[in-house]
């Protein structure tokens, strides 16, 4: 997959009015990505006749990104993938919410190496595991500047257990 596959593919969806409501993606060692997402639309047409694989390959125009609001984030070193970052999140959820999450991560030059989408009850509880360019560790800097600035997308910013 092409640079910005899952950003392309986050946008393009968004642009249809289609709700990625559950999915993984993973880049593996060979730097290969594989990838499963659950689609849902509210609007009557057939998914079965939309190319997927066009829509991450093919760079959309921009889209007026929705605002970014979060229930509570995590994020922390990964254990399990060394030299990434993990953020753990919950957010109400809505078409474009994946969309926007990959537009301000990449503000802070920081892309998925993994995600975890699943929508339960209306809520997004996503898990990404985030590296720099070119797969690098991200910096301290970037971590804690990342860390502040999804605290100011708390919906509750006082709540003492959110935004660890």
């Amino acid at each position: 997959m092409p640079i910005a596959w899952l950003g392309n593919f986050a946008r393009a969806t968004t642009r249809s009015r289609l709700d990625i409501v559950r999915g993984v993606a993973r880049r593996g060692a060979q730097r290969h990505w594989t990838a499963y997402f659950e689609i849902r639309s509210a609007l009557a047409f057939e998914l079965d006749r939309i190319d997927f694989l066009a829509l991450a390959r093919e760079p959309s125009e921009p889209f007026p990104a929705i605002e970014l609001e979060l229930n509570s984030f995590e994020l922390a070193r990964s254990s399990e993938r060394k030299g990434t970052l993990e953020l753990r999140l919950r957010a109400p959820d809505r078409v474009g919410f994946l969309s926007a999450l990959l537009e301000h991560l990449a503000g802070f030059v920081l892309f998925p190496e993994e995600i975890s989408v699943n929508t339960f009850r209306l809520e997004a509880q996503d898990t990404l595991l985030l590296s720099s360019v070119g797969g690098q560790s991200p910096p301290p800097e970037i971590e804690g500047a990342l860390r502040a600035s999804l605290r100011g997308c708390l919906r509750d910013r006082n709540s003492p257990t959110s935004g660890t």
